[in-house]
């Protein structure tokens, strides 16, 4: 695959005091050249180099740059070389790997402002020791190809080491000498040494994200990944991140990877299961070369796996998911799975060949590589050499974080390639000495600490990893037609200006060692190659954008004006519509009121109108009618209240001839009795209601009548 060199804006910060003291201990013929040396690591505000020269630690806190160096000396220093020094996470350890073994250093307490160790003494002695001293002592051949700390360690004492035999080992501080746990990698035993030359040996090694158990999907061992466990300190939590299973990665001399899972879990079943080769896609003749140096899983999901080669080349592949059928054949050979078992793959999306020198006679020029991750995004990785130091920016990662996991065919939709930037060069001058890195840490604060053999301490501000826009799938079901007026301004102005910036190479800070004999030509070359780049790749691009920001800004001035006119324009109209508007509401309002009159008099003229008419109406008729029945009910009640006068005349009369006869008869015998005489008062006071109802009825009709 081709790949796309370019460069984001690196600005040099303050060389720290560390620098100082490292310059005046390191001597550059003191590193071989043919070993990937890592002697300085950082953890959150301290930086911790390894001198070889006085077998002791020096650290120093990065803020401010001007702090105290304090010498951190070993009870016990190791009598073979240290390659690489690495901090655990809780900084409280440090593990100097060599190739006849590794030690663990014991910090001690930090305190004060800025906190130092051991209340800020210039040298403090701390305990040492050595992981499997006895083991590798008794085995002169066997030698330590890499370790690291165990990410998945509740307390930060677990240290994993790769050695030449083929075994992975994972080691608890608390018993040094004995394996936790030993998984086969390769062929061992008498063929070692046949296995070492073939590329067979297994060099190097790196974690994966862990899967939750819970959340396990069969045949998913990685893609299920968690960024980071939340370790509580109840015992509930605490076995549940014991049974987090970690993927390790595994890279053989001759390209070839393997996959293993491991766990803390008192419950994991024995023995290990090795995974691999892991089949690579697509295929390759050359099986993506053999001279592969490092390995490193970039903290995604899906992890991508960054293979190195000695001669400048990196292979990126994407760690995908395989189908597996249920019934499919299991077969175990030798500790290991085969191919069809395992159950991931790996997509090579892309090689990146790195510019490993700006000499023009180091065309055929190779050299170990050794790949450090950035803490800030997984975006963006570092690769150091002995030429210098490259920063990747692998653009894919932020695509696959938010997007399924596309097949083979769909990778090809959304290719973008990898933007590369050349940081650091250790090789323009032939006459110049090698002066190879031999350390690198990037932290979280966004700065790059680089350290050459020469004891010099670069500090390097790095911003963060612009992600180039990725074209995503296009859908054939969904029409994608666009406006020929769109079409013409597709792409945003921003992304226009960062394309025209954009660089097919870099150029990097130079540094080397010692200078003898460099010829005023040899300098001449020097300068043309560095002006040309400068040129080429700098100043055009700025120039071109310039011109384009001040064609795109002398438009925007274009428009403003236009736009402001026609702002202007727009104010008088508004202001004319503005009175306009108060006049039609005048004569809105006029109107309205004069509608409102005329709607009264029409009011009056149609019941006049209505009034005048001949003929009645059906409401009049209506109340004909009922005038009509009223008036025959009235004779009736008139009849009827005579009849009851003349009764009420009668009775009154009898009445009246009835007192005067039982008043002539009251001194004789009653002839009526007191019943007889309730009686008649009980129908008296009948008659006398029903005449009063009566009467009543009738002065009613009286008013209805008007009478």
């Amino acid at each position: 695959m081709s790949t796309t060199m370019a460069g984001s804006m690196y600005t040099g910060g303050e060389n720290l005091t560390l620098t100082k003291v490292l310059s005046e201990k390191y001597k550059e013929r003191s590193f071989k050249r043919t070993i990937r040396h890592g002697l300085l690591d950082v953890v959150d505000d301290i930086i911790i180099a390894w001198s070889k020269e006085d077998g002791c630690l020096l650290t120093q806190v990065t803020n401010p740059p001007d702090s105290k160096v304090q010498i951190l000396a070993v009870s016990k220093p190791p009598v073979w070389d240290v390659e690489r020094i690495k901090m655990n996470r809780s900084g409280s350890c440090v593990a100097l790997i060599g190739r006849r073994g590794v030690a663990v250093v014991e910090l001690p307490q930090r305190s004060g402002d800025p906190a130092l160790y051991d209340k800020g003494k210039d040298t403090v002695t701390c305990r040492v020791e050595y992981i499997a001293e006895r083991f590798f002592s008794c085995h002169p051949k066997l030698e330590v190809m890499t370790a690291a700390w165990h990410p998945g360690s509740i307390d930060d004492n677990h240290i994993v080491i790769l050695a030449s035999d083929n075994y992975l080992r994972i080691y608890n501080l608390s018993s040094h000498e004995i394996p936790e746990q030993a998984i086969s990698v390769g062929s061992s035993g008498s063929g070692v040494v046949n296995a070492s030359t073939l590329g067979e040996n297994a060099i190097a090694f790196n974690f994966g994200l862990p899967s939750e158990p819970v959340k396990h999907v069969p045949g998913n061992a990685v893609s299920n990944g968690v960024t980071s466990p939340i370790i509580d300190p109840e015992d509930e939590m605490k076995q549940k991140c014991l049974e987090l299973k970690w993927p390790i990665f595994i890279l053989h001399g001759n390209g070839e990877i393997y996959l293993t899972i491991t766990t803390f879990s008192t419950r994991r079943s024995a023995p290990h299961v090795v995974y691999g080769p892991l089949s690579m896609t697509p295929a390759c003749d050359t099986n993506y070369g053999v001279d592969t140096c490092d390995l490193l899983v970039l903290q995604s999901s899906p992890p991508v796996v960054v293979i190195a080669t000695s001669t400048g080349q990196l292979h990126h592949c994407i760690v995908i998911d395989n189908k597996l059928e249920k019934n499919c054949n299991e077969t175990l050979a030798n500790g290991f799975w085969t191919n069809e078992m395992a159950p991931v793959r790996l997509h090579v999306y892309e090689t990146v060949e790195l510019e490993m020198s700006l000499l023009s006679t180091d065309e055929g020029f190779s050299t170990p590589l050794l790949l450090h991750a950035d803490p800030t995004t997984p975006t963006r990785y570092w690769v150091s050499h002995e030429a210098g130091v490259h920063g990747v920016i692998f653009s894919v990662v932020d695509y696959l974080q938010y997007n399924d996991q596309p097949d083979d065919a769909a990778f090809s939709d959304s290719e973008s390639q990898s933007v590369v930037d050349h940081v650091i060069c250790t090789r323009s001058l032939a006459p110049a000495a090698p002066m190879p890195v031999v350390g690198l840490v990037a932290n979280t604060t966004h700065s790059l600490y680089v350290l050459l053999a020469s004891g010099k301490l670069i500090q390097i501000s790095v911003p963060s990893a612009f992600v180039p826009n990725i074209t995503e799938p296009c859908n054939g079901d969904v029409d994608l037609s666009v406006s020929p007026l769109r079409k013409i301004h597709v792409q945003p102005f921003e992304d226009h200006i960062r394309s025209t910036l954009h660089r097919v190479s870099s150029q990097p800070l130079l540094t080397s060692g010692s200078v003898s004999k460099v010829t005023p030509n040899e300098y001449m070359n020097l300068l043309n190659r560095v002006i040309e780049t400068l040129r080429t790749n700098y100043l055009q691009p700025q120039l071109t954008a310039k011109e384009d920001i001040q064609r795109r800004s002398d438009i925007l001035s274009e428009q403003k004006q236009r736009l402001q006119s026609e702002i202007s324009n727009l104010l008088s109209r508004k202001r004319q519509l503005t009175e306009k508007a108060h006049e039609l509401a005048e004569k809105y309002e006029e109107a309205n009121d004069r509608q409102t009159q005329l709607v009264q008099r029409l009011e009056k003229v149609l019941n006049q109108v209505s009034r005048g008419l001949p003929v009645l109406s059906a409401g009049e008729k209506n109340m004909l009618q009922e005038l009509e029945a009223m008036q025959k009910h009235t004779i009736i009640f008139t009849n009827q209240l005579s009849e009851i006068q003349a009764k009420d005349k009668w009775q009154t009369s009898q009445m009246e001839k009835l007192q005067s006869t039982e008043a002539v008869k009251a001194h004789a015998s009653p002839t009526v009795s007191e019943s007889q005489l309730k009686a008649l008062k009980q129908a008296l006071s009948k008659e006398s209601e029903k005449l009063s109802t009566l009467l009543q009825r009738v002065n009613q009709v009286k008013r209805d009548l008007q009478l």
